[in-house]
C-alpha cells in the first residue's frame, strides 16, 4: 500500500515558476502619465495534453496571456506592476502548462 501511495505521489507532481515581474507592459511608446483603468486583472493562457497528445494549444503565449487580462479592463492598453508566473501539472495521463500574468490595467492615451 506504501509503494501505491509513492507512485501516485510522483505520478501527480507539479510546480510553479514565476517568469518575471515587470513595471510596465506595453507593445506601444508609452507616455510619461497613464490613468488606471482597473487596479487588478489577471489572464491566463494554457496549454493541455492528454497522454502526451496536446489538446488544443501547443505553449501558452505571452501575448494570449497579456490579451486575456486586458480584455477584462474595457480602453486599457497595458499593464503596470505586472507579474508573470508559470503552473505546471504533469501526471502519466494529463498535462497542464499554464502562464499568468496579474497586475494593473492602464490607459496610456
Amino acid at each position: 500500500m506504501k509503494r501505491l501511495a509513492a507512485l501516485l505521489m510522483l505520478a501527480t507532481l507539479g510546480c510553479t515558476t514565476r517568469v518575471a515581474d515587470l513595471t510596465i507592459i506595453t507593445p506601444h511608446d508609452t507616455p510619461k502619465a497613464f490613468e488606471v483603468v482597473k487596479e487588478h486583472v489577471e489572464g491566463k493562457d494554457c496549454s493541455v495534453s492528454v497522454l502526451l497528445v496536446p489538446v488544443g494549444n501547443t505553449t501558452p503565449s505571452v501575448d494570449a496571456t497579456i490579451d486575456d487580462a486586458l480584455g477584462q479592463a474595457e480602453g486599457a492598453d497595458a499593464l503596470v506592476h505586472a507579474s508573470f508566473t508559470v503552473d505546471q501539472i504533469f501526471t502519466l495521463f494529463y498535462n497542464r502548462n499554464c502562464m499568468r500574468v496579474e497586475g494593473k490595467a492602464v490607459r496610456t492615451r
